[in-house]
């Protein structure tokens, strides 16, 4: 099918940098030793896309108990510490971004410092000139927040936009935001995605090109 659009806007992790297996690894690791043990369903449907802090507090419900009081902390020390050895974009990206013409954007549940570090990691910051993230807005995905200041900021209307994501929360905020939204699937499952709200859902950046008529 081909689909018309005027902007294309992007989620940060697990779509442009390849950082979704690194944070869930490691997120399931530290709650296991606390003795909460998430299958792969629940990993992606009720932690994936989700801010820190909400995480928490979704974890904290299942356990019912508090986590230590240094738990984000040290999961914060430990995911940069990953970055900084092994953070690359995913395959394709920066071929993608190139061939794309219409305004671009990047909206994200991630703090600023942790945005702008991943985006100068990849090189790829000057691309992204209009970013935003959790911090920009009041409530974060699956709120619609983030996306409709995104588009604003590009001066494109929802129905126009074409939001990129790959996490259950994310894809419910696009689709909140009355945005359509392409799904990666390489690391969450598609079906998962589709009943989210997905419209197409892709394996590669070649498959997206062609969804975008970029190919």
């Amino acid at each position: 099918m081909t689909y018309s659009y005027k902007a294309v806007l992007f989620d940060c992790d697990g779509v442009i940098v390849d950082t979704e297996n690194l944070s869930n690894n490691l997120l399931r690791a530290m709650l296991k030793e606390q003795g909460l043990v998430l299958d792969d369903q629940t990993l992606h449907d009720q932690f994936t896309g989700f801010t820190n802090q909400e995480n928490l507090r979704n974890a904290e419900a299942m356990l019912g108990k508090a986590l230590p009081a240094n738990f984000d902390q040290d999961y914060r020390k430990k995911f940069q510490a990953l970055m900084d050895e092994t953070l690359e974009p995913i395959q394709g990206v920066p071929e993608l971004l190139n061939k794309i013409q219409v305004p671009i954007a990047m909206a994200t549940n991630a703090r600023r410092q942790e945005m702008n570090f991943k985006l100068n990691k990849i090189d790829l910051a000057e691309r992204f000139k209009i970013r935003f993230c959790v911090e920009d807005v009041d409530h974060g995905k699956p709120a619609p927040d983030l996306y409709l200041k995104a588009a604003a900021a590009v001066g494109v209307a929802p129905k126009d936009c074409i939001v990129v994501e790959d996490s259950v929360a994310g894809i419910r905020a696009g689709c909140a935001a009355g945005m359509r939204v392409f799904a990666f699937s390489e690391t969450v499952p598609a079906d998962l995605q589709l009943a989210a709200g997905a419209t197409e859902v892709f394996d590669t950046m070649q498959q997206l090109e062609a969804l975008l008529n970029l190919s």
